[in-house]
């Protein structure tokens, strides 16, 4: 249900009262005359608009008739519903520039205040505020036990002091701990109080003193919660609490629950207090932000007009959702060639994907090929080095053994040379008759006993 209809379900009873009212006095009437304004205003008075906003109506009504000629009672209805249009004004919302936003909630027992904290705190949570309670009614019986209840239900904190605690010690507590937490609202419970109880109105302005010294460069509200049921008593009652602490806002209760939601008209004509929210229903989400517009038209539209406004509420949502969606849908998708599609199927809108893939693949393969067969060239030369060192090292160390036998030959006494030298020719000998065979190594051979006998290759 939107929020068009849930105003004009809450208003039902009022309307069925006030627009019923005068819809059967101007059926009763062929001509305008005075006596047909006698019996509108009092139908106003009778649904709690009040004497005196009742009067300056019907007033205003004369004015526009005589400059707009109308001479069918029938015609009268629209004009009412323009001139109710004008005394209510524009609207005006909560202030929370400044944070954290100070919201003091008063009024007279009953009321409802406990009740529209409850529902306020869920609002603010649901726009993703921070919030912060104050427990500061301290006197009535388990206010404290309810106030809490509401407050784990709307998911905020809440600062609270024993039962019979001073209300100022509280405010001034739960201001230092929105600064600390860096909430954005803080809402503040007071006890209810009845208009001509002077100490407890004394109260109230000690708790204003506390805020402007702790918080006053923060934006502020003081609501006084109104039960629309009581009628023109609850006017009485803003007027009384007006006089002791500066009333920013209205907060009409009950409006649901019965025929006098007039007095929000009265209010806003006598007092210049704009209403800013009403309750229209026992649920968390109940409590609607006041729209002079849709109230205007939720009491004096006719049955066919409430059906198309209701209508186009509907539509308006329903347009809101697909354009959700489809923005959604835009963050979720990407746009190729001209081609959109999501980005887990991004490679299926890429001109000749598949056969780009697998170029890549052969490519690869072949590439992994030429690396193994370089690997193996690389590994055999490494093998071939490694064997070709081995020989060089073998023949070295020959050469060095062969070495160290001449130099010991060389250094044997003399009586003992002859018979060397006849040793080694021996020995040559038979090394050349038994190398004869193998001939490939005998080439390299020969070099070596060359140098060490001092003869020449044969090369």
């Amino acid at each position: 249900m939107g929020l068009f209809s849930k105003i004009a379900s809450g208003l039902r009873k009022t309307k069925d009262f006030l627009f019923g009212g005068i819809q059967r006095v101007l059926n009763s009437f062929t001509v305008i005359d005075e006596d047909l304004f006698d019996q509108l205003e009092e139908q106003m008075i009778m649904s709690d608009i009040g004497v005196e906003t009742s009067e300056e109506i019907c007033d205003r009504l004369r004015k526009k008739i005589k400059e707009r000629g109308i001479t069918d009672p029938k015609e009268i209805m629209g004009l009412i519903h323009e001139v109710i249009s004008e005394i209510m004004g524009d609207d005006t919302g909560l202030d929370l520039s400044v944070s954290p936003a100070v919201i003091m909630v008063i009024g007279v027992n009953g009321a409802g205040k406990t009740t529209t904290i409850g529902k306020l705190c869920h609002q603010f949570k649901q726009e993703g505020k921070k919030v912060l309670v104050a427990a500061a009614d301290t006197f009535r019986a388990a206010a404290i036990d309810q106030l809490e209840v509401w407050t784990q239900r709307a998911g905020v904190d809440i600062v609270k002091h024993a039962e019979g605690s001073d209300p100022g010690a509280v405010v001034y507590d739960a201001l230092e701990a929105a600064k600390a937490r860096e909430c954005d609202v803080v809402v503040i419970d007071t006890a209810g109080r009845l208009h001509n109880k002077k100490n407890l109105m004394e109260e109230l302005k000690k708790i204003n003193r506390i805020i402007d010294n702790k918080a006053g460069e923060c934006s502020r509200e003081i609501l006084l919660v109104l039960d629309a049921t009581t009628g023109q008593n609850a006017v009485n009652q803003a007027k009384l609490f007006s006089e002791t602490a500066p009333i920013t806002g209205i907060v009409l209760t009950k409006l649901d629950g019965t025929a006098k939601g007039g007095i929000v008209i009265s209010i806003k004509n006598e007092l210049g207090i704009p209403v800013k929210l009403i309750g229209v229903g026992e649920k968390i989400d109940d409590l609607q932000p006041f729209d002079s517009n849709m109230f205007v038209d939720a009491l004096f539209a006719s049955p066919e007009q409430l059906e198309e406004l209701a209508e186009e509420e509907e539509a308006a949502e329903a347009y809101d959702e697909d354009e959700y969606e489809e923005e959604t849908e835009d963050d979720n998708t990407v746009e190729v060639d001209g081609v959109k599609g999501y980005y887990n199927e991004y490679g299926a809108f890429i001109p000749y994907a598949e056969d780009e893939e697998d170029e890549e693949e052969s490519y690869d393969e072949e590439y992994e090929e030429e690396e193994t067969e370089e690997e193996y060239e690389e590994e055999s030369e490494d093998e071939s080095e490694y064997e070709y060192e081995e020989e060089s090292d073998d023949e070295a160390n020959e050469d060095t053994e062969e070495s160290d036998d001449s130099e010991l030959t060389e250094d044997e006494e003399s009586d003992e040379e002859d018979e060397a030298e006849d040793e080694n020719e021996d020995e040559a000998e038979e090394e050349e008759e038994s190398e004869a065979p193998a001939e490939p190594e005998k080439k390299k051979k020969r070099g070596f006993f060359s140098r060490l006998f001092g003869g020449k290759d044969d090369d």
